[in-house]
């Protein structure tokens, strides 16, 4: 018996996936982390199958150490915490133009700060990468609609 519920499997899974997807893909994730590539696809596979099959914690560290976002680890926090998954909402038309914003943010950001002289700073860098969190956040939620998740 599995002490983890069918909701906080599928937080792992996603989030495995989306650690994967963040190195580049599995066959990238494979390299990165010594695995076979059919083992770490295991993981993050959703089928019956492959139900109790999870990353192990050392392989889980190693993909949010090469991440720029800590997707294990969040997965994780939310699982300790019972947060409930946070849905992208329904699709409407007003929640692609808040997508479209986000993603907007990210853009007007780095050209703000290569446009006068074509370089980015330490602050920059900081406040780009907040804005690629924010949209990766945002577009993994998206996802795990589009997969069958919240």
């Amino acid at each position: 018996m599995r002490a983890i519920s069918d909701i906080h499997a599928s937080v792992i899974k996603a989030a495995t996936a989306s650690a994967y997807e963040a190195l580049g893909g599995v066959s990238r994730a494979a390299e990165a982390l010594g695995v076979a590539s059919s083992t770490l696809t295991k993981y993050a596979s959703p089928a019956d199958e492959w139900r109790e099959s999870f990353i192990r914690l050392d392989l889980a560290a190693e993909l949010d150490r090469r991440c720029d976002h800590p997707f294990m680890l969040s997965a994780f926090t939310r699982i300790v915490r019972d947060e409930k998954p946070q849905s992208f909402g329904a699709i409407t038309a007003s929640a692609i133009l808040k997508l479209d914003g986000v993603l907007d943010d990210v853009v007007r950001t780095v050209a703000a700060a290569i446009e006068d002289d074509n370089h980015i700073d330490a602050a920059e860098r900081l406040e780009i990468r907040e804005r690629i969190v924010a949209a990766k956040q945002f577009l993994a939620r998206l996802d795990a609609m589009m997969v069958g998740g919240s």
